[in-house]
């Protein structure tokens, strides 16, 4: 009971620590951005990238952090029709540092069962030059998460460092009860309850953040909820977006940004998260 307590005041400070300062990054993708972006490809493009996409036309509902009346995303597609590895990766080209949170809309559209392989990158600290995959080949630079749609792979919810890149299961980072990177982990059934796909993202949306500290940590959540946490290796450079299948499945399967933000964490902000995230190893050695 007390470590279910300290687990819940845990999220809940961690949630309610919104100190965000100076606006880095701001894109609605209600226009043409592209002039704002760099995007980058695997070599073997086969796929779309498409700036202000009238989604809502297409019949998804409006992302949870867009004004009434707005239409526009950025929308990715990969193996389109060759049916090879393919990835893309859309650096902004502000560059950003220090300590800041990334936020941004997402949307997985997932049109068949699971095994696609289809997965969502977001990232921090890029070099806007090199694609990001977390599989076939491992590639990137900064940090990233990378996640299915529908649960289709063993390692579902997948994040790379600069020094162990692709970070395997079992790593004390993944904040649930196997610490797996798999969609039956108890944190990611909790946050993706329901829907066509218990435990991942697809065919709904959802709001990821980052929040990266520093000489501290970096903090991976989706609607509030902290999936992985891991020490801050890069902080400055770029952030991206992106889509990636590092396999050769094909299907009618797509990914959707919106409201991307970045905005500057001031020094007390910076202060509280160095204290939720020392709870956090508490929670962590008690566990074990």
């Amino acid at each position: 009971m007390k470590t279910q307590f300290l687990a819940a005041s845990l999220v809940s400070a961690l949630a309610g620590i919104t100190g965000t300062g100076a606006a880095l990054i701001m894109d609605d993708f209600e226009s043409d951005s592209s002039g704002s972006y760099t995007v980058v490809d695997d070599g073997t493009p086969d796929g779309t990238v498409t700036f202000a996409y009238d989604y809502v036309s297409a019949g998804i509902p409006l992302a949870p952090n867009s004004a009434g009346g707005s239409m526009g995303g950025l929308r990715f597609t990969v193996n389109d029709s060759a049916g090879t590895a393919d990835a893309y990766t859309a650096f902004h080209t502000t560059a950003v540092s220090g300590s800041y949170r990334l936020s941004v809309d997402v949307w997985m559209g997932v049109e068949t069962g699971p095994g696609s392989t289809e997965m969502m990158h977001v990232g921090v600290a890029g070099d806007g030059a090199t694609f990001n995959s977390i599989f076939s080949p491992i590639s990137g630079s900064g940090h990233f998460l990378s996640v299915t749609g529908e649960g289709g792979s063993s390692s579902d919810f997948r994040h790379y460092n600069p020094s162990v890149t692709s970070v395997p299961s079992g790593d004390a980072s993944y904040l649930n009860d196997l610490m797996t990177t798999n969609a039956t982990g108890d944190t990611y059934q909790t946050i993706f309850a329901g829907g066509d796909f218990p435990g991942s993202p697809g065919n709904r949306w959802t709001t990821l953040t980052i929040d990266v500290i520093d000489g501290g940590d970096i903090t991976y959540s989706f609607d509030g909820t902290p999936i992985i946490r891991t020490p801050t290796e890069a902080s400055a450079g770029q952030v991206s977006l992106g889509y990636v299948d590092p396999f050769s499945s094909q299907g009618p399967h797509f990914v959707i940004y919106d409201n991307l933000s970045v905005e500057a964490i001031p020094e007390p902000s910076v202060a509280a998260f160095g204290l939720v995230s020392l709870g956090a190893l508490a929670l962590r050695r008690r566990r074990r």
